[in-house]
């Protein structure tokens, strides 16, 4: 297929003048997030009308890219973008905002009841025939220069979301739900945005009901401190600490630096640079003052098996009256969600928290009042 490789800044301005004329954007990023904190931008394909393009962001200047966030920007240009997840996360990262107008076919795909997570390869498959070759899924996109099998994996990630798109929104309208399909778009892409506070980033924690309500106060003061620690450095979580080591350490409250080199995979790097660091989190964290919690394990909460089947038949009633899959009202995982935070999360560190999937947005609208009765 043919492709316009952009690694000037005079390209994309010219490119991002003509697309103003498309009626929407076929849009797809190329990112590595190997050791980094943050995804590092390897490429960028965009599909406007008949002209596929792909723009080298290592080559093009940040600066230079602007006229491209503000194209994205544009609410009178809707995005097309397959399982956007990571890819609503660095363009936001980029952008400082995020795309105003998105349709993301895995959604629609989903909700039309062609598939829950239809892959991309997959729905091209089955709505085009053609079967592509995803052999470069797993490639360096900073390497340089890219590969010419690198760009036209690249080019196809975009060139078929076109023609596939304006199948997908016809049966949306034709279905009633073309506006249940923008809102789950746009949600997916609002939850990439969303940031929790570094002193609650324990409360996610999957092991955190283990601990003593002296052990929770230090293993907050140590998820606070590995967060901002691998965010600073640009590192993953893991280089820092992994989870399991971290909750060693809360629990154990070594008090010197012999006593955390005992810690089960914790790197001697991290003890080497971090010791003091890790040990004043600790100090901090047992002369703290209550948290006014106790975690449990989400199954061993008393009612936990009365709210689950409530919260699941509501889900069900909700996905018959919209007619759609029950998995795109409520997963397993997003009515512990609810659960967790109905029954162990306090309101005055709700309030400095983003909400559960099922209180917010559409489900939000359908499902907080009855789940809050429910469970109140």
């Amino acid at each position: 297929m043919a492709y316009q490789l952009v690694t000037t800044a005079a390209a994309l301005a010219d490119f991002c003048q003509q697309a103003q004329a498309a009626k929407f954007l076929a849009v797809d990023t190329e990112f590595v997030r190997t050791r980094t904190f943050y995804a590092k931008l390897g490429l960028i394909q965009v599909q406007a009308g008949t002209q596929t393009v792909l723009i080298d962001p290592v080559e093009v200047s940040e600066s230079a890219l602007q006229p491209l966030w503000d194209l994205f920007a544009d609410e009178n240009h809707i995005m097309v973008i397959h399982a956007g997840g990571e890819d609503y996360e660095i363009l936001h990262q980029h952008m400082g905002c995020l795309p105003t107008a998105l349709f993301d076919t895995q959604v629609a795909a989903a909700m039309l009841g062609t598939g829950e997570t239809l892959g991309y390869a997959a729905l091209v498959q089955a709505r085009l025939g053609v079967e592509l070759d995803k052999s470069q899924s797993r490639t360096d996109w900073m390497q340089r220069p890219l590969a010419e099998a690198q760009l036209e994996y690249a080019a196809a990630d975009v060139f078929y979301l076109e023609k596939i798109y304006p199948e997908l929104y016809a049966e949306a309208e034709q279905s009633g739900k073309l506006d249940l399909i923008l809102a789950e778009s746009a949600w997916q892409a609002h939850k990439r945005a969303q940031q929790v506070p570094d002193e609650w980033q324990f409360l996610y924690f999957g092991n955190a009901w283990q601990c003593n309500a002296e052990q929770l106060r230090v293993l907050r003061e140590l998820c606070a401190w590995r967060q901002h620690r691998a965010r600073s450095a640009d590192l993953p979580l893991g280089f820092i600490a992994k989870d399991h080591s971290l909750l060693e350490i809360a629990r154990r409250m070594p008090s010197n630096k012999q006593q955390l080199q005992g810690i089960k995979d914790l790197s001697p790097v991290t003890v080497r640079y971090n010791a003091d660091a890790m040990l004043n989190a600790i100090k901090r964290g047992q002369a703290a003052g209550d948290l006014g919690l106790r975690l449990r394990r989400i199954t061993d909460i008393p009612s936990y098996k009365k709210d689950f089947q409530a919260i699941k038949e509501l889900a069900q009633q909700t996905a018959n009256e919209l007619g759609i899959d029950v998995a795109m009202v409520a997963s397993r995982r997003q009515m512990n969600d609810v659960i967790h935070w109905c029954r162990q999360i306090p309101s005055h560190i709700r309030a400095e928290l983003p909400p559960p999937d099922l209180f917010a947005s559409w489900r939000g609208a359908k499902l907080r009042a009855t789940i809050e009765q429910l469970l109140k």
